[in-house]
């Protein structure tokens, strides 16, 4: 662990690579670390819920954490390259270093331990000195046999590799189709069985659903 807490606001998952591990912009190639924190289950919304309203509360929160972290650690040269420069820096490429991520038949990362039930919330280039992370898991989805969420997607946009992977046209159509079901949820995310108990709350769920669909109607209004 890294920080006590971060970890008590919901940051549970806390990692530190060398910088040089993962392709990174120019602006933070002089930096020696990256400190990676992602939250898991329901603890950081709860968390963020009991703060004043802001446009994006998670992300406004988490860099908020994270600048309050550099100034005890002593940091003041740093870089937030996550979420603040968002795309400037492979989050799957990290997890995968850390053993947070493996891919899922959903085409969304899935956790040993949270399931699909995690998310990325910062990434701090710095020059700390700090242990560098190891951790090794499984992939859950090699001992699901049931594979529920395949069965659970009313669009059959879920397949294993095998068969095709991830049908994403499939479910953009479902999801902006009048009165679908799968508009502010995903049924196959849902029928997953691992990390249950780590399962957002219906809030955040609607939440991040209503965004990446806002987000899918401005890309399809853009394709013609």
């Amino acid at each position: 662990m890294i920080d006590k807490t971060l970890h008590e606001a919901g940051l549970v998952l806390q990692g530190v690579l060398q910088a040089d591990a993962v392709k990174l912009p120019e602006s933070a190639e002089p930096y020696s670390q990256l400190l990676v924190f992602a939250h898991g289950g329901r603890r950081f919304w709860d968390y963020v819920k009991a703060r004043p309203v802001t446009e994006n509360p998670l992300d406004d929160t988490a860099c908020e954490l994270g600048a309050d972290l550099m100034s005890r650690l002593g940091e003041s040269d740093y870089r937030i390259l996550y979420p603040i420069d968002a795309y400037s820096v492979s989050l799957l490429a990290i997890g995968r270093l850390l053993g947070w991520h493996h891919d899922s038949p959903m085409a969304i990362g899935i956790h040993g331990e949270f399931g699909t039930w995690f998310a990325y919330r910062l990434v701090i280039a710095t020059n700390t000195d700090l242990q560098v992370s190891r951790s090794e898991s499984e992939h859950p989805c090699h001992s699901c046999e049931a594979r529920p969420c395949v069965n659970a997607c009313p669009a059959m946009a879920v397949q294993f590799a095998a068969s095709g992977g991830f049908d994403m046209n499939r479910c953009a159509d479902e999801r902006l189709r009048p009165g679908s079901g799968c508009a502010g949820r995903c049924l196959a995310r849902l029928s997953c069985p691992v990390g249950l108990e780590h399962r957002y709350e219906d809030s955040q769920v609607k939440y991040h659903y209503d965004r990446s669909l806002s987000s899918l109607r401005r890309y399809r209004a853009g394709e013609g």
